[in-house]
């Protein structure tokens, strides 16, 4: 029953707004079930949260895979043409055996070049650290998925944030490692002592 126009309740009735003693209202969950509002938050979080950044940790990892096949190809075919062209200069004379020689070198600088820019942008470790992330995901889907209804969002959202902070960590760690490479290397002309 509900008041009109300004009616109070009975004395003994009951408003919409307050459960009989003893009976559970529809937003209380039974002891060990999940709230409707906690199952909307955990599919949303495990989709938006989880499945969107697993997707583009693995799809990261994807493009550093090809991208360092690419390079490991592309160097692999400039030595094999500086190969080709030094053993096409062995078999001239004259003018074209000393171009054969310099395309040679030119070519194997190509390559050299390849796998300096290869080696600098890291594509193998840049792969692993995403491979390693989208994995960690994968697994806490999993988990995410099987999770009891009873036990701790909190507990479980913090365990998908670690994956992130530790991936966020090792980006660190990269660039400490890319710092410290440059002051190693000894400068030309100074003696040891």
């Amino acid at each position: 029953m509900t008041p009109r126009d300004g009616q109070e309740p009975a004395a003994g009735a009951m408003s919409e707004r307050e459960p009989a003693a003893g009976a559970m209202s529809e937003r209380e969950p039974a002891a060990g079930a999940m709230s409707e509002r906690e199952a909307q938050f955990r599919a949303l979080y495990r989709e938006l949260r989880i499945g969107d950044q697993r997707a583009f940790y693995e799809e990261r990892c994807r493009e550093y895979e090809r991208a360092h096949h690419q390079a490991i190809v592309a160097r692999n075919v400039l030595l094999l043409l500086s190969a080709l062209l030094g053993v096409a200069g062995q078999l001239t004379a004259g003018t074209a055996r000393a171009a054969c020689g310099v395309a040679a070198a030119v070519v194997a600088a190509l390559a050299g070049a390849v796998t300096a820019f290869e080696a600098l942008i890291g594509f193998a470790q840049l792969r692993k650290l995403y491979g390693d992330t989208a994995f960690n995901l994968r697994t806490a889907a999993l988990d995410w998925d099987a999770a009891p209804s009873d036990q701790s969002v909190a507990g479980q959202v913090e365990r998908i944030e670690q994956i992130f902070r530790t991936e966020n960590g090792q980006w660190g760690q990269l660039m400490v490692q890319r710092q410290s490479l440059p002051s190693e290397v000894e400068p030309l002309g100074e003696e040891r002592p």
